[in-house]
């Protein structure tokens, strides 16, 4: 079964150990879901540098690229971290990964 995720509701960041991804903790806001890569961004075109780099780079060529790609990508507002991270776009399969 799919998990269901909605717009306005707040998740949980699984740990490193159980999803493979390294999230700071604390509660995640889903501001957007968007259906394929944004081609605008929300606050700044930075945003989709970052995004492009951090979750497609390297996997051009592979099925996960085109799935990535062109799957739902997510927009979370975080909680306060270290990083400077306020928001990001996330494609579909990490967000799967890494959300309870």
């Amino acid at each position: 079964m799919t998990k269901q995720f909605e717009v306005g509701a707040s998740y949980q960041a699984k740990n490193y150990r159980d999803s493979g991804y390294n999230f700071p903790k604390g509660e995640y806001h889903l501001k957007i879901i968007q259906e394929g890569f944004p081609e605008k961004p929300v606050n700044d075109e930075e945003q989709l540098v970052i995004a492009e780099e951090q979750w497609l780079d390297g996997l051009e060529g592979t099925d996960q690229y085109k799935t990535d790609l062109e799957g739902n990508w997510y927009y979370f507002e975080f909680p306060l971290n270290d990083e400077g991270v306020e928001y990001m776009w996330i494609p579909e399969s990490v967000v799967f990964d890494v959300f309870e």
